[in-house]
């Protein structure tokens, strides 16, 4: 009789402990909680579960619709199996691309919202060929100098905020050869003549470096940043309409000055000139072959001196209006 009460207390005890745990490790539609069953910890909590995911923000109703947007995918269960039966990430950086299931993680209120200013090198200003310089990055609201290691945490863990609300991570830069400060076709992101992740804090109030030891050859370049999270990811932001946290800016690389075989880039004193009697000396010289463009108040000329003209000489062809110079706003 007592052998029989105990079993019964143990079943008893079982199907209560079943039905506790039942709403997390329950199966569920679309592509919800279908693959690790182990135990809690590999399932969401159904408190975190955010209905928007539900929605594919098309619905009757819903602010926001316009036409022409895409519906989005939907998952009642947050995507949590989004990447079954593909190949995981895993904390590599996999060249044949993989699929990464880790959240996002927490989002810097719009207070937070980082940004960021390339302040050397400067446009319009040409650096000597093979000469050590320092890229030069001012930033705001990024908690820098946190940096996993990129070979086993890549994309491992989700984006963090310290104390003050503001992301944890570090900023890359990475220069491109672009070959003409006019040209139009986007450099192939897997070519690069520098890169280098900053994982220091700088001076402590925003300012990052990355020594270019040797300089460059001469040439036209594209100097970016790449703000990322600790573990290696772009930064979230809270809202779509904003400033870009990362800054681009273009330069150029010259021979000491000799016109022989690349890009000459002179600045005469006064910078960017308006029309009106004085010249806007931004002369590029490629391999010898000049094209001369002068624009001048009242009529064209070809060779000698301007009046309130611009001077475009180069292999190829750059836009100057009102003495604003190629290379001189951007973004």
């Amino acid at each position: 009789m007592h052998s029989r009460l105990l079993v019964a207390l143990f079943i008893s005890a079982g199907l209560s402990s079943a039905r506790s745990i039942d709403p997390i490790l329950q199966s569920r539609q679309g592509q919800g909680n279908k693959g690790n069953q182990g135990g809690q910890g590999a399932c969401i909590n159904n408190n975190l579960i955010q209905k928007a995911s539900s929605l594919t923000g098309q619905e009757s109703g819903t602010d926001g619709i316009k036409p022409g947007q895409a519906p989005s995918a939907t998952d009642p269960d947050n995507f949590i199996n989004f990447c079954q039966g593909q190949q995981l990430t895993n904390g590599a950086q996999v060249t044949a691309g993989s699929c990464n299931g880790i959240p996002m993680g927490r989002i810097p209120a719009s207070a937070n919202m980082i940004s960021a200013m390339i302040t050397n090198p400067q446009p319009g200003k040409a650096l000597a060929a093979g000469t050590t310089f320092n890229i030069s990055v001012q930033t705001s609201h990024l908690a820098a100098g946190k940096f996993t290691n990129p070979t086993t945490t890549y994309y491992t863990a989700p984006q963090d905020l310290d104390g003050g609300g503001d992301i944890i991570g570090h900023c890359h830069v990475t220069v491109q050869d672009i070959g003409s400060l006019d040209s139009t076709s986007p450099p192939d992101p897997s070519s690069f003549v520098f890169f280098k992740g900053i994982d220091d804090a700088g001076n402590g109030k925003g300012l990052l470096q990355a020594e270019v030891s040797g300089g460059l050859p001469a040439g036209t370049y594209r100097v970016c940043t790449m703000i990322a999270a600790q573990n290696h990811q772009p930064v979230a932001m809270p809202v779509a309409q904003r400033g870009a946290q990362d800054d681009c800016t273009k330069f150029e690389v010259t021979e000491g000055g000799a016109s022989q075989g690349g890009n000459q880039n002179q600045g005469q004193a006064g910078g960017n000139q308006k029309t009106g009697g004085t010249q806007n000396g931004n002369q590029n010289q490629a391999g010898g072959n000049q094209n001369q463009n002068q624009n001048q108040a009242g009529g064209n000329q070809a060779g000698g001196a301007q009046a309130g003209g611009n001077r475009n000489q180069a292999g190829g062809n750059q836009n100057q209006a009102g003495g604003n110079q190629a290379g001189g706003n951007q973004a």
